[in-house]
């Protein structure tokens, strides 16, 4: 009886003890969610205060090794699966289809785009004039990578007014002219590649510089759709989202296909002409660069399982090639690898910028810090001066006060 007594009271104190410890767990993570809502609200309130019409918010979803919080702030009905347009934070996804192509050994990312791909006679890119650009034949996909091949960007700048030959497109964005005579124009990799073709049009000789390049991505893309026989969507969807976890995300690439899945945040422009609605947008001339539309918890999961190792990619070929990010000049702090960029104190990832969506994501391997967010508005008040604002301040600056939360909490 005295035995029964002693097991009893002795089991008693174990389930009184483990009880404690998970109270202690929950009652810490309580009080950290309630410090990173009470930090984004203050973080909005204080942008807003600025900028008082400004009609967009905030989403912030964060994970911590396995625990997981969100906060919002300003977006109505906002939940972590609200849809969201990511823009260049696709980069980080197609980067990953290429490097699982590689891990695979369907192609080699320090081969020339010219070469052959691996048990064919079919080169990477096409040999037709539509992708005979400046310096083909010395540019390595691992360039086009890190935005180091010098490829012109079709899609952020303005075609230049001193290209010989009558063309309407001359001193405009390629693009935009394009899109104001057909709203729901599907803008092909060859078609935008052509025009860098045409007029010979290039940044630097390849590995001679940095310049980031959207038209380098398109042209990834193109690779992925010779080497895998399949459309850049069907593969990444296949082979990289849905492994991924990324069930509530989706990659449109036609031009009449302008709308997010139901639940979305409306994407606004917030200027000195006043208020404009953007959510829906022709995405087709961003695809591979610029077209993932997913949600705060999609991202955020998909990203920590990508980079550290435990998602499609081995931890060799996320290590030793994508989060191998190079300085993008002697001037400057900021790094690129493998469509990632590294930032000081705060990790691997990407910020993206369409129209109407500014967004972020970051992952520290180091901490096991997870943050993806984005804010509702593009504020061109005072052009790109209250852009570089919104995502230096309001979204990296955010970032790395959440960080500094969780790892002195």
């Amino acid at each position: 009886m005295k035995f029964l007594f002693k097991c009893t009271f002795s089991c008693f104190l174990i389930f009184m003890i483990a009880c404690s410890d998970d109270d202690n767990v929950v009652n810490s993570q309580r009080d950290l969610q309630d410090k990173i809502e009470t930090l984004v609200k203050e973080q909005f309130n204080t942008y807003k205060l600025k900028y008082l019409s400004y009609p967009g918010g905030l989403a912030i979803k964060v994970l911590h090794g396995e625990d997981s919080y969100f906060a919002t702030t300003g977006i109505p009905n906002a939940t972590e699966n609200i849809h969201f347009r990511t823009a260049s934070i696709t980069k980080v996804f197609t980067s990953t289809a290429i490097l699982l192509l590689h891990q695979q050994g369907k192609l080699n990312v320090f081969s020339l785009i010219t070469d052959k791909i691996p048990g064919t006679d079919e080169p990477y890119v096409p040999d037709t004039p539509e992708y005979n650009i400046p310096f083909k034949s010395s540019i390595t996909i691992l360039d086009l990578l890190r935005h180091r091949a010098g490829v012109f960007d079709v899609t952020n700048f303005a075609i230049p007014d001193t290209i010989s030959g009558n063309y309407p497109y001359k001193g405009s964005s390629y693009l935009e002219y394009i899109s104001q005579s057909d709203k729901q124009h599907t803008f092909t990799f060859d078609e935008l590649i052509s025009i860098n073709a045409k007029h010979g049009l290039y940044f630097f000789i390849p590995t001679k510089g940095y310049h980031y390049s959207n038209t380098g991505y398109s042209i990834l893309g193109k690779i992925i759709e010779r080497v895998s026989k399949k459309t850049y969507q069907t593969f990444v969807l296949e082979n990289v989202l849905t492994p991924l976890g990324m069930t509530n995300s989706s990659m449109p690439v036609l031009g009449n296909d302008q709308i997010i899945p139901n639940q979305f945040a409306q994407g606004f422009i917030y200027s000195n002409n006043g208020i404009q609605d953007v959510t829906l947008s022709n995405v087709s001339g961003n695809v591979a660069e610029g077209n993932l539309i997913t949600t705060p918890k999609d991202l955020a999961y998909a990203s920590r399982k990508l980079l550290s190792g435990q998602g499609i990619l081995n931890t060799n070929t996320v290590n030793s090639i994508m989060m191998n990010c190079i300085p993008v000049s002697d001037a400057s702090n900021g790094s690129y690898g493998c469509g990632l960029t590294f930032t000081n104190n705060l990790g691997y990832g990407h910020n993206g910028a369409h129209e109407g969506y500014l967004s972020y994501m970051v992952y520290d391997p180091i901490n096991d810090i997870t943050i993806a967010m984005f804010t509702n508005t593009w504020n061109l008040k005072d052009d790109m001066n209250t852009m570089k604002e919104q995502v230096y301040d309001l979204l990296e600056g955010t970032a790395y006060k959440i960080k500094s939360i969780i790892t002195t909490k």
